[in-house]
């Protein structure tokens, strides 16, 4: 039975950088109220907020300190009913980010964990996983040498239990023991709560970590005793056939690495947990293994093409008439997709377009980034103290222990680090871009002069009208419910493919790389005409297989 949100576009906002509505330099959920109609207009019909509760920030709002409550930055409880009351009147949809791995350190659950004087600590210690040190030589070590997502050591000592307490993100971030059925019970009344507000659906952040091996063996980094053990699947069960199911939500789970085994188990048809999966599967398709200095994620390389493609193809067939896919390029964890994957100088426009066009014709339900459908950019700052990620100070640390100078570690920054997705959204050329009428939070990007939402409104040929137009095409031809066919998946710099759509064929050729290159049509063009592309139209149509810079062409064919 088709469901409802198969057939949503959804528009992820980082809502601290989306827009400021009250003038103290940070997005809030008035700003975000006042530019629904922009998202509306390029062919988006559901929002992804970014978690917006009340927090001390050292994770920008993914350290929870109330559940229940707005962060004053953003506003507050009755600007968020605004903001859903406002959603549906445009016939939109609210997903909210839902973190259920930890909360902040400051969290009443967590002070009276900490503490063996508070009144509550008897009720409350085992929200939270803790171990007693380990001692080496009449010297204090931690339970583990596990590595967190953030660089960081997982355990951290508390003096007043003589125990660490575990946390895989920031210290600032303690894990929730969810073998414990009193955390259980407290998660899915905050679920509760904000259903009955009126939300609908969640994203579920880090769903994959929920469960951990409680031998606590050394390993490093040792992921596999922190991410995707199978009894986390059944938390997920109880609460997708308790809360999720009754309540006809969409769900959308985060699990790094899923194999497509797992994603079925997580988002097939027949399954409770999820709808849709975030996998991440093509997200760092450009890594170099020599690199020691900056490394991992950090280590820039040459793109692998044939890699970004066979994740695509992987899920398409591992999903197809069993469950349902989820298609984007990246979101406020990555590096932006222009400066990532494309050419955020020279041939900004070009790589720009080139990456539109051979995603959002893909079956699925797309997501689309905050800034993404103007192109823009990866930050140009120039001095460490501009970052405001928390994972930025410490693998800058990590990187200077390496050995890596300071440009070295500076520029891996620059090229890899999440701030890249967080900047303010450039709505103008003004001062600061619009985003606000103070200083804002983090610096605005130096290109937003030219680079705007204003600008490209303006002009046919923008990025932005090709973000509409493609949207459109999508959702007027079924897309979401098409098949594909994939050519050339070991080719080195093309990306093409044939989509079936209701009545149409779209075929979506494109050169990945800078460099032209002569190309062969995979199939017997006849019937084909040139509907989207990069290049100059006359260029396109005199030269069919001579391919330039990012160049990409979509044709279509009426059944």
């Amino acid at each position: 039975m088709r469901k409802w949100w198969q057939d949503i576009i959804i528009y992820q906002v980082y809502l601290r950088s989306f827009q400021d509505g009250n003038g103290d330099g940070i997005g809030d959920l008035p700003g975000l109220i006042s530019r629904l109609d922009h998202i509306k207009t390029l062919g988006a019909d559901t929002v992804w907020v970014s978690p917006h509760y009340d927090s001390p920030m050292d994770d920008n709002g993914y350290d929870i300190r109330d559940f229940h409550k707005v962060s004053p930055d953003y506003g507050s409880l009755e600007d968020f009913r605004r903001l859903v009351a406002e959603a549906h009147k445009r016939d939109m949809k609210i997903i909210i980010d839902m973190v259920l791995n930890h909360t902040s350190d400051e969290h009443p659950w967590f002070q009276a964990a900490k503490d063996p004087t508070h009144p509550e600590h008897g009720h409350f210690r085992d929200f939270y996983i803790w171990q007693e040190p380990k001692w080496e030589k009449g010297e204090r070590k931690r339970p583990t040498n596990w590595t967190g997502f953030f660089g960081n050591p997982t355990w951290t000592y508390n003096e007043l239990m003589d125990e660490y307490y575990l946390h895989i993100f920031s210290k600032k971030m303690p894990d929730l023991n969810w073998r414990n059925k009193a955390v259980r019970k407290a998660m899915k009344k905050v679920l509760r709560f904000w259903i009955d507000i009126g939300v609908d659906g969640f994203r579920l952040d880090a769903a994959n970590h929920l469960e951990k091996n409680w031998d606590f063996p050394d390993a490093s980094p040792g992921y596999e005793h922190f991410s995707s053990l199978p009894e986390h699947h059944e938390y997920l069960q109880e609460l997708g056939e308790e809360i999720f199911e009754p309540h006809d939500l969409v769900i959308i789970g985060e699990s790094g690495g899923a194999s497509t085994k797992e994603a079925l188990q997580y988002a097939g048809f027949d399954s409770e947990e999820f709808d849709m999966l975030i996998h991440f599967g093509h997200c760092w398709a450009d890594t170099n293994p020599k690199n020691t200095l900056t490394p991992g994620k950090w280590a820039k390389g040459e793109i692998d093409v044939p890699k970004i493609k066979k994740s695509f193809a992987r899920w398409h067939e591992a999903l197809q008439g069993k469950g349902w896919n989820a298609i984007y390029w990246h979101n406020h964890d990555h590096p932006r997709i222009v400066s990532h994957y494309g050419d955020d100088a020279r041939y900004w426009k070009e790589s720009a377009k080139m990456l539109a066009l051979i995603l959002y014709l893909l079956p699925g339900t797309p997501i689309v980034y905050y800034g993404e459908e103007i192109g823009m950019t990866n930050v140009d700052y120039e001095r460490l103290e501009d970052f405001r990620d928390v994972e930025v100070f410490t693998e800058y640390e990590n990187f200077r222990a390496n050995g890596s100078s300071h440009e070295v570690a500076m520029q891996a920054l620059r090229d890899r680090s999440r701030d890249n997705a967080r900047s303010p959204m450039q709505w103008n050329g003004d001062k600061h871009a619009g985003f606000s009428q103070t200083t804002p939070w983090m610096p605005v990007n130096k290109n937003h002069v030219h680079i705007n939402v204003k600008d490209q409104l303006e002009k046919e040929e923008s990025l932005l009208k090709v973000y509409q137009r493609l949207l459109s095409e999508r959702r007027k031809e079924d897309v979401a419910h098409g098949d594909v066919t994939f050519f050339g998946l070991e080719h080195p710099e093309t990306f093409n493919y044939l989509l079936r759509a209701k009545t149409c064929d779209y075929l979506v050729l494109a050169n990945f790389k800078e460099t032209p290159l002569e190309m062969e049509f995979p199939i017997d063009p006849s019937g084909f005409r040139l509907f989207l592309y990069t290049s100059d139209r006359k260029r396109a149509e005199k030269k069919a297989t001579s391919f330039g810079p990012y160049e990409a062409r979509m044709y279509k064919r009426k059944r």
